[in-house]
């Protein structure tokens, strides 16, 4: 390979000087890589807006407002990072619930005699909302009809679906039923699956919500907190600007 090609492959700036985890996140979200660059462009341009007036006016008025701007363009662009990770943290929160959904909906379907996993999938088709299980599912049965001897798209499906360890052995375990002339104990084994899935979803909701609620009082103590650090600020550089110290 030559080097011009390896030049070529380098990944864009915008994504080098990304978070070590904030691209992925993103990919996993359904972000282009121009569609990231935007983001990312964005991002950087409004944080120097409201940044950089204060580090000009630091060469007329005193050094500190170089140091304010500096400390405004920081917060800026650590906080579209934690929006970001916020957005992706419900993000998953949402896939569990509809992987979980899937779960609970396909055990019936599998229990009705005559039936085929492959029909049953198609069948669900209809039932699903749109999303990541449903467009997996879509894929899944292409993939089924394409390696039909293969774990790989059950595995494939539970990664983009839902991308737990218990996604992965409840697929699997849906394998070996499919291979294995549809043993009814393997049913009861999914069974069993899905109903801790559902627990834990019920878990993670709980969680969820308390999380919210705990947060209101840590908002209003910051909030009180900013007032009292700009106060102090202000002090500070009136202390500064009459050579009190």
């Amino acid at each position: 390979m030559s080097e011009e090609t390896l030049i070529n492959e380098k990944p864009s700036l915008w994504i080098r000087i990304a978070e070590d985890n904030l691209y992925d996140m993103c990919k996993e979200m359904g972000f282009t890589e121009e569609r990231f660059i935007k983001f990312q462009r964005k991002r950087f341009f409004r944080s120097i807006l409201f940044g950089f007036p204060l580090i000009v006016a630091a060469f007329i008025f005193q050094w500190w407002w170089a140091l304010a701007g500096i400390s405004i363009s920081g917060f800026l662009w650590w906080n579209e990072y934690s929006r970001a990770k916020k957005f992706y943290g419900n993000f998953n929160f949402e896939k569990q619930l509809q992987f979980s959904k899937f779960t609970r909906m396909l055990i019936p379907y599998l229990l009705q005699s005559g039936t085929t996993l492959y029909s049953v999938f198609t069948r669900l088709l209809d039932r699903i909302e749109d999303g990541h299980v449903k467009s997996s599912l879509e894929r899944l049965l292409i993939e089924m009809n394409e390696y039909p001897n293969s774990d790989v798209p059950f595995v494939r499906f539970a990664k983009n679906a839902s991308g737990t360890d218990s996604s992965i052995l409840f697929m699997t375990t849906l394998y070996d039923y499919h291979q294995n002339t549809y043993d009814n104990s393997i049913i009861m084994e999914l069974g069993q699956l899905s109903s801790v899935q559902l627990f834990e979803g019920v878990d993670e909701i709980i969680t969820y919500k308390l999380r919210k609620f705990s947060m209101y009082p840590t908002k209003l103590t910051m909030a009180s907190f900013v007032i009292t650090l700009g106060y102090a600020v202000c002090m500070i550089a009136e202390a500064f600007s009459n050579g009190g110290f």
